[in-house]
């Protein structure tokens, strides 16, 4: 059977693809909280970051990379502005490991980034009311763990690397 690109529905993929829906929402939304975290001088992703390392319950980079959805690499590069501002440090972890710590400078940026926030969300959740913003949730919940099991699976079939590249 062949195919060209006159019998393909782009409008309809992009309207109907849920990773065009997501990406354009993440999009939206990161503006959305942009526009706040602008009080504080950051970007939501270092804010989340921050948040993430000031949590404590992350025992490695690792931990926290994977809590935010990112690889590791993408997290050095997102740590180094951080630590360059004096907001983080480095610390010595078991093993080889190197935690990223807060600062006391970092630590009064996360309660600004927690004050600002607050009202990002707010504005948000008003709009949405509270059974809004809980679906939205849940739906996205749902949306990730669907893609970890699609993950799993792909990883499980795939074959054990022989060290040579295919």
């Amino acid at each position: 059977m062949s195919i060209s690109l006159d019998d393909i529905d782009f409008l309809h993929m992009g309207r109907t693809c849920l990773g065009h829906a997501a990406r354009r929402t993440a999009n939206l939304l990161t503006r959305h909280y942009n526009r706040h975290m602008v009080e504080v001088g950051l970007e939501l992703t270092q804010a989340q970051l921050l948040a993430a390392i000031a949590d404590g319950s992350a025992s490695s980079a690792a931990e926290i990379a994977r809590f935010l959805g990112i690889d590791r690499s993408t997290l050095a590069r997102n740590l180094k502005p951080l630590e360059a501002a004096g907001l983080i440090t480095r610390q010595e972890g078991r093993g080889r490991k190197v935690l990223p710590v807060l600062t006391p400078a970092g630590e009064t940026k996360v309660i600004e980034i927690h004050q600002t926030w607050l009202k990002a969300q707010e504005e948000l959740n008003t709009l949405l009311g509270p059974e809004g913003a809980d679906a939205v949730r849940s739906q996205m919940s749902a949306l990730r763990k669907a893609v970890h099991i699609l993950e799993d699976r792909e990883a499980s079939v795939r074959p054990a690397s022989s060290g040579t590249p295919t």
